[in-house]
């Protein structure tokens, strides 16, 4: 059956997710608290499986041949012994889940804010995540070497994290110049997708201390609204781990 696409006429039933620990799984978990909230999904279904030294277990392939986390599986409401369709790569997901759950509630209201919606959807995946992610992956390298070896690691790793750390300043400078009191989400006026896709690689630069919360108040204050949200408080209960300075290594 072909992925990401929902071939059935009828509504799909409760979804179920296949969560990896301490991982960017948390920006699909977050919004599907969201609907549960607002009343636009009765409940859904998650499956956690915990990191094993950093990485993905075997078992995740249950849900999409690859691994990936996260994994939303679902089938029609009105038949669910139908094969479930499967939606991988949490942008497309929450896309999935906004056409056919949420009524409209992460629509922004003007074209102009569509456009920047959709643009800090892209700008999240290909610029912050990839370049955080990048800068991660030279921090942690080091990290279960055993001595004396690992000297040796942390003087090839570290100098070249340090350089993409100070890449990030562009990227957060850029974030802070986009917020405003009119637009204090980067999805628009009000809370989006967008914001959904933001989050992983913002709550990641905050717990490795990328970020100075000095130098951008308002994307500091983007932030600190979101960890003060019950969604978001709900679905770091239930990721179990999210620890982003170890990766549960």
């Amino acid at each position: 059956m072909q992925n990401n696409f929902w071939p059935h006429s009828s509504r799909p039933g409760i979804p179920t997710l296949y969560s990896l620990t301490s991982s960017a799984s948390i920006k699909t978990l977050w919004a599907l608290e969201e609907l549960v909230a607002a009343g636009k999904l009765e409940t859904y279904h998650v499956k956690i499986y915990k990191r094993h030294w950093g990485t993905a277990p075997a078992e995740l392939t249950e849900g999409f041949r690859l691994g990936n986390s996260p994994i939303l599986t679902v089938s029609p409401a009105s038949a669910l012994d139908e094969p479930a369709t499967v939606f991988v790569e949490s942008r497309l997901i929450n896309q999935f889940l906004a056409e056919h759950y949420s009524d409209g509630i992460w629509e922004q209201p003007t074209k102009e804010d569509t456009a920047r919606d959709t643009y800090f959807q892209e700008f999240a995946g290909s610029t912050f995540q990839s370049r955080t992610g990048l800068t991660v992956s030279l921090d942690i390298i080091p990290q279960p070497i055993p001595w004396p070896f690992k000297l040796i690691f942390m003087a090839i790793f570290y100098p070249l994290a340090r350089i993409h750390k100070k890449n990030l300043v562009r990227i957060f400078e850029l974030m802070e110049d986009s917020l405003s009191d009119d637009k204090p989400w980067f999805a628009g006026p009000t809370l989006g997708l967008a914001d959904f896709c933001m989050i992983f690689a913002m709550d990641t630069s905050v717990q490795r201390k990328y970020f100075d919360p000095k130098l951008y108040p308002k994307v500091a204050k983007w932030h600190k609204s979101i960890l003060e949200l019950p969604t978001y408080k709900a679905a770091i209960t239930k990721t179990v781990s999210y620890n982003l300075k170890t990766m549960d290594m």
